[in-house]
């Protein structure tokens, strides 16, 4: 390795580093900052500053002269955390002043470690014939796919049958990335299962059969067979579509530098330094992938190459996800130093983000990580002369109590001059946050939920979800509970219960075969009646039931408008959540009593990220996402919390990295916070990877006798292990807390039966309350029955809806009527006549209907609109043109089934990318079995016969992110060719595929992107329409110009 020659303004002395930056490095920070280039990991506490470190790592290699900044790689988890570090190097470079700025040298490079794999692929992949950029897809388009996959699958599958059809894509998504994670073929596991299998059945029986465990351990191997067949269907519909995975990517990436060993050696001539952050985050996958890159067996000219890892063992909260937590344990010796003795290890442990009361109460919720066998994180300590910091407790005795504690407490806080965005509260479950969301709304406080998961129970959300899963699934039993109990319907138990009792007795009574023959083929067939209780049975012929006048008729009510809605399931999915949304009437009564529709529009905004934009995708694919991102969302949608001055709900899993001046902690009872659940029970669960095969495998617990003791030792240690990534949980989320750190707990929640016992980690946290004379006990003790009423609370549907509103709509009504009487009276007299005195009712519920349209409507002229900072060219046309249109739009953001000419510009655009053989994210939008009508046809002759047809575009639906004017615009571009006329060395086109009227702004748009992508003066990028049908291209002058003139005239109107 070269060493440079010492910069103008160069470093020798640690002190003159800290002079430099201004910063009052403790010995811990200077040590890890100055240690040799050579392998090392640094073990860095919560707060303790390693970001900081880092920074001040490259400014000590570049200002003593060992690498230059473009010489250094930064690799962490998130663009947000990449940003974050890169923006602190450059500043800690510039402030440090120990660049000359005559050596012309690049910045250093920080990326996420997806796609730092990803650019491998994409620089080196030809190397093992991958000639193609793929189109990455993530989040809701896997569960398109996967459901696709699920659908289309001939079976028969004997164990998936027994499962409901939308929880099947869930698995086969997880066992993929499993496979993925740990670079595990499916043949590898159907050969390990064969063997366990056999293993199982040769355990010990019971009175001649086997264990249930047994039992249950081999229907797994059964069914994992079945998935891993669906598995290998869904990555070959991925390599067909052209589409990837970022764990495709990595899997790629990892196989092309064990193929290709001159990979590493070309990254270890341009890199003389890499910094690998978070690294007790990183998969197996990604630990190879470094390892092949970055060091080698002794005597390679690999080892002893200076990577440092930061991490710390005590936050790896995302092994459930597919994180090793024994790379980082593990890396002084995977990556040794050039003599092969094992990479340094540095500790940083001063925490300067906490009071010294609460890192205590932080490092007493970490003890049993620092008594288990092979943990090396760090006891936190404050610096000298920190703030004390403060914890408070309080116990209650039912869940309710506790919210409305915890709300008045935010609002308390607010007004001791803590801001709202300075407070969050943090949850183990995201079931916890509706309750604690709607405490505090009916406060007036401003307040935010960070990811899908908790927008998914709140009471306007929650009808929706239920609605969508009944037409999917008429057996949805709890969800015709929960719509028929909620607030709109408000039927009580006594008529449910008299409801079940009518929807078994409809089961059991079956109609009776005529002979003999029909009787056996019927007892062969017949479900157990206790599995086909259909409680939507029950509503459609409610006969004799003991059910209420009342309940009756709103279970007619209830019948008909689903059975109205299940007319139009066949339609686009976008549609009928529009339709669902519309027939329950939120929205729009939410507007009207000046209510919350952004969390309407933000559960609108992730359909429409599920359908795309041709409204494809099936329902039960969207129920399927769903229910996945509410059960552990944690890792589904990586979500950041806005910088709004509003108060942040979230789980604790999605708090990792942030912190606040005030952190709630609530419901810490027993079995919630510590979770009684357990992951990665291979035996029993099919869509885990044995532990065996797992890239980790030393460092988990494994299996020892495949027999029922065997199987019980192994879930007993994997309890032990869970317990410990709970502790790993609970200290991160206590160490999120600046000043003041507040649990609160509760006895009582509905339905229990038993008091619930208070979480261990609410006993720490409480022992140091009672300390400090901050702890609050509002719990009756010795109750033997449940306070919570069992009889669901009451509430007028909407759930937002405004008494005093509504009363005064009435009493307006009340008065238009009497004027009308005293100014008319025998007007009146006649118009009241023609109203039958049974229709009265439903005439006031017009009036009343259209008395908040008209109200609605009012709102929408005088309400301002955010122009929110990210527009699509198509948005940024409506803008300029029309803004009201655009306003309207995103007040009420509901997607949109295409035209009839859209639809055929999106199936013109896919042929393209079919001709050209350019894959795209088109490649889904169009079904292959869609019939090609006349007007297709004779655009794609026209095309063939017209000036394109044999040129090669140099890109189509070229994706771009802009920024202009304050806003960021996307979108793709319909394609780019080489254009050397006239002084030109591109040329933009879109496509017209019919006579709709053509805007310059959207070729200004294209024209500006292309050429800030090329890094080209946008004077040698021309610009035009070409018109399909009429074989004739436009050439047009489209100056950047238009676009700021557009985006400044409509934020002015």
């Amino acid at each position: 390795m070269t060493v440079l020659p010492l910069h103008r303004h160069g470093l020798r002395t640690a002190g003159q580093l800290v002079d430099a930056l201004q910063i009052p490095f403790s010995d811990e920070q200077l040590s890890a900052i100055t240690a040799p280039l050579e392998p090392a990991v640094i073990i860095a506490g919560a707060g303790s500053g390693k970001t900081t470190v880092m920074a001040a790592r490259v400014v000590w290699l570049v200002g003593t002269g060992q690498v230059r900044p473009d010489q250094v790689l930064g690799l962490t988890f998130t663009r947000k955390a990449a940003a974050e570090l890169a923006a602190r190097v450059a500043s800690a470079l510039d402030r440090a002043g120990v660049l000359d700025g005559q050596e012309g040298q690049g910045a250093e490079l920080v990326m996420t470690y997806d796609s730092f794999a990803a650019r491998l692929v994409s620089e080196f992949g030809i190397r093992v014939g991958i000639d193609h950029e793929p189109v990455m897809i993530t989040g809701a388009s896997r569960f398109r796919l996967a459901t696709r996959v699920v659908a289309n699958a001939p079976g028969p599958f004997r164990q998936l049958s027994r499962l409901s059809h939308h929880s099947i894509p869930e698995r086969v998504l997880s066992l993929d990335a499993e496979l993925q994670s740990h670079l595990v073929t499916p043949d590898q596991v159907r050969r390990f299962d064969d063997a366990a299998a056999a293993r199982f059945a040769a355990a010990p029986l019971w009175r001649g059969k086997p264990y249930k465990d047994v039992e249950m351990a081999l229907a797994a191997t059964a069914e994992r067979e079945e998935l891993l067949g669906l598995v290998e269907d869904y990555q070959e519909l991925k390599r067909g579509l052209g589409v990837v995975e970022f764990a495709d990517q990595l899997r790629e990436a990892v196989r092309l530098v064990t193929l290709v060993p001159q990979v590493g050696e070309e990254l270890r001539q341009r890199f003389s330094v890499v910094l690998l952050d978070e690294y007790q985050d990183t998969s197996a996958a990604q630990a190879r992938l470094l390892r092949e890159l970055f060091t080698g067996p002794v005597g390679s000219s690999a080892l002893g190459f200076p990577v440092t890892a930061v991490g710390d063992p005590y936050q790896a909260i995302y092994g459930w996800r597919g994180a090793a937590t024994g790379n980082i344990l593990e890396f002084p010796l995977q990556f040794r130093r050039s003599d092969g003795a094992p990479a340094d290890r540095q500790t940083l442990s001063i925490n300067r983000r906490s009071g010294h009361r609460i890192l205590d109460v932080g490092n007493s919720l970490a003890a049993g990580l620092s008594a288990a066998p092979g943990e090396q994180g760090v006891a936190l300590v404050a610096p000298d002369g920190a703030p004390a910091g403060a914890v408070a407790a309080a116990v209650f005795d039912t869940f309710r109590d506790e919210v409305d504690w915890l709300a008045e407490t935010v609002v308390a806080q607010h007004e001791r001059g803590t801001s709202w965005r300075e407070q969050a509260v943090l949850v183990r479950r995201n079931a916890a946050l509706s309750p604690i969301f709607e405490a505090l709304r009916e406060r007036g406080v401003p307040v935010e939920i960070v990811g899908l998961g908790g927008l998914l129970g709140l009471p306007e959300i929650a009808p929706i979800v239920s609605t969508l899963r009944i037409l999917d699934d008429v057996t949805a039993n709890p969800d015709v509970v929960a719509l028929l109990t909620g607030p709109r319907w408000g039927i009580g138990l006594a008529d449910i219960e008299a409801l079940g009792a009518r929807a078994r007795a409809l089961a059991e009574s079956p109609t009776a075969p005529e002979g003999y023959d029909e009787a056996l083929a019927h007892a062969v067939t017949q479900a157990d009646p206790g599995e086909t209780v259909c409680l939507l049975d029950a509503v459609a012929s409610v006969g004799d039931a003991p059910v209420s006048a009342a309940a009756r008729h709103r279970l007619a009510r209830f019948h008909a408008e689903l059975t109205g809605l299940r007319r139009h399931t066949g339609e686009p999915v976008a549609d009928l959540v529009t339709r669902v949304i519309a027939t329950l009437g939120l929205e729009s009564e939410l507007l009207a009593a000046g209510g919350h529709t952004d969390q309407v529009a933000r559960f609108v905004d992730e359909v429409a990220s599920y359908v795309d934009v041709d409204g494809d995708g099936s329902l039960g694919g969207l129920l399927a996402y769903l229910d996945a991102e509410e059960e552990h969302g944690e890792g589904l949608q990586q979500a950041v919390p806005s910088a709004d001055d509003s108060v942040k709900l979230m789980t604790v899993h999605r708090a990792k990295g942030l912190e606040w001046d005030t952190v709630y902690l609530p419901s810490l009872v027993d079995r919630v916070f510590p979770s009684d659940s357990r992951t990665g029970v291979w035996p029993t669960k099919a869509s885990t990877l044995p532990a065996p095969l797992r890239g980790d495998a030393s460092s988990i617990p494994q299996l020892g006798v495949h027999s029922k003791d065997g199987i019980a030792a192994y879930k007993e240690a994997l309890r032990d292990e869970h317990r410990l990534a709970e502790d790993r949980l609970a200290y991160v989320a206590a160490t999120r807390a600046k000043r003041l750190l507040i649990a609160s707990s509760h006895i009582w929640t509905p339905g229990n039966v038993r008091p619930r016992r208070e979480s261990p980690y609410f006993t720490v946290i409480r022992e140091a309350a009672e300390r400090l004379g901050a702890f609050l006990d509002a719990a009756t003790r010795g109750q033997d029955k449940n306070p919570v009423p069992a009889e669901p609370a009451r509430a007028a549907w909407p759930v937002a809806l405004n008494p005093e509103v509504l009363a005064a709509r009435r009493d307006a009504a009340a008065l238009v009527r009497e004027a009308g009487r005293q100014a008319d009276p025998e007007a009146w007299v006649w118009r009241s006549g023609t109203v039958a005195e049974g229709d009265a009712a439903r005439v006031e519920a017009w009036d009343d209907s259209a008395a908040h349209l008209t109200r609605l409507l009012a709102r929408r002229r005088d309400q301002a609109v955010e122009l929110p900072e990210g527009l699509s060219a198509t948005a940024l046309m409506t803008l300029s043109k029309a803004p009201e249109e655009l306003a309207g739009t995103l007040l009420r953001r509901m997607p949109r089934r295409p035209s009839p000419q859209a639809r055929l510009g999106i199936r013109f655009h896919a042929w393209l990318q079919e001709r050209f053989e350019l894959p795209s994210a088109l490649d889904e939008l169009v079904p292959a079995a869609e019939p090609v009508d006349e007007e297709f046809a004779r655009l794609v002759a026209t095309f063939e016969a017209g000036r394109f047809a044999t040129l090669s575009p140099v890109g189509v639906e070229v994706p771009f992110v802009m920024r202009r004017a304050g806003v960021v615009l996307r979108g793709r571009i319909d394609a780019v060719y080489d254009w050397r006329q006239d002084g030109f060395a591109y040329l933009v086109v879109d496509w017209k595929t019919s006579n709709a009227a053509a805007d310059p702004l959207q070729l200004a748009v294209y024209r500006q992107a292309w050429a800030e992508a090329r890094g080209v003066d946008p004077s040698l990028v021309a610009a035009g329409f070409y018109h399909v049908q009429a074989d004739r291209l436009r050439l047009v002058d489209a100056p950047a110009r238009l676009i700021d003139d557009a985006i400044s005239a409509g934020v002015q109107q």
